[in-house]
């Protein structure tokens, strides 16, 4: 009989995941026994946590802040997306050593189409420029957004992990110019209020990589003043997706994990 699969969400704090919702449930669709569980796990205990999940016998885990970028330290292979990038929201255990990947942006792109948008026609503003607004910002570029900025405290000083992603800029937190055309803006930063809405193009969507138990106040207060909007929910919804495809080499449906969590809310 084949072993339970173990899969496992890294993050520090986790005080709300719902990945291991998503994990099960996409396990469960294809008939696959399986567990998940949330491991809160500082940086400094990374390393230690990826062997001894290794060592375990897990098939893989997702990472989310502050350990995607830290990660790319403790794997033996990285994608050439993550590598870009520098950020892994991916890994998976393999008998020839830990490898890591980012799902990230390819279920941004996932997520957009699912809400009616075509990657190529869009032109994107993400609010901050770590490494979700790189893995974002590398898909959307590969897509053929007609634009993609990110605004940054420092420009100067996160231009240099924008290196290797050609066709995305870095640009000063609230350069005018920027905003120019504008039809998605992403909430890239774990601020609750990033910007206001006011300040942001009209008629963009505006779409906030936090979530949690009830949709956040800036995509509340989005809605209503009449602007579409969603909360991060949908992004785990379609990166978890494509994660679970990476472990199990094998598609896995949306529905199951979309109404596992209750999503579109």
């Amino acid at each position: 009989m084949t072993p339970p699969i173990a899969l496992a969400v890294l993050g520090d704090p986790l005080a709300y995941t719902q990945s291991p919702v998503l994990h099960r449930a996409g396990l469960a669709s294809l008939g696959v026994a399986g567990e998940s569980a949330a491991l809160r796990t500082p940086i400094a205990s990374l390393g230690e946590r990826l062997a001894e999940l290794r060592a375990r016998g897990l098939l893989g885990v997702n990472l989310t802040a502050p350990l995607k970028e830290a990660a790319l330290d403790h794997l033996d292979r990285i994608s050439e997306a993550s590598r870009l990038a520098r950020s892994v929201n991916t890994v998976g255990f393999a008998a020839d050593g830990a490898w890591g990947d980012t799902t990230d942006g390819p279920g941004f792109i996932d997520l957009l189409e699912s809400l009616g948008r075509e990657a190529g026609r869009e032109r994107v503003l993400l609010l901050g420029a770590g490494g979700a607004a790189r893995s974002l910002a590398l898909a959307m570029v590969s897509a053929g957004a007609s634009r993609v900025t990110a605004w940054a405290r420092d420009p100067r000083a996160a231009s240099a992990g924008w290196s290797g992603i050609d066709g995305a800029e870095v640009v000063a937190w609230g350069e005018r110019g920027s905003r120019e055309g504008v039809s998605v803006v992403v909430n890239a930063t774990p601020l609750e209020s990033p910007a206001p809405q006011a300040a942001l193009p009209a008629g963009s969507l505006r779409i906030d990589l936090r979530y949690g138990a009830e949709i956040t106040p800036w995509v509340r207060e989005a809605r209503a003043l009449g602007f579409e909007a969603y909360d991060g929910l949908g992004l785990l919804v379609y990166q978890a997706r494509r994660s679970l495809a990476l472990w199990l080499a094998r598609a896995v449906e949306v529905d199951p994990l979309a109404r596992a969590v209750g999503w579109p809310r």
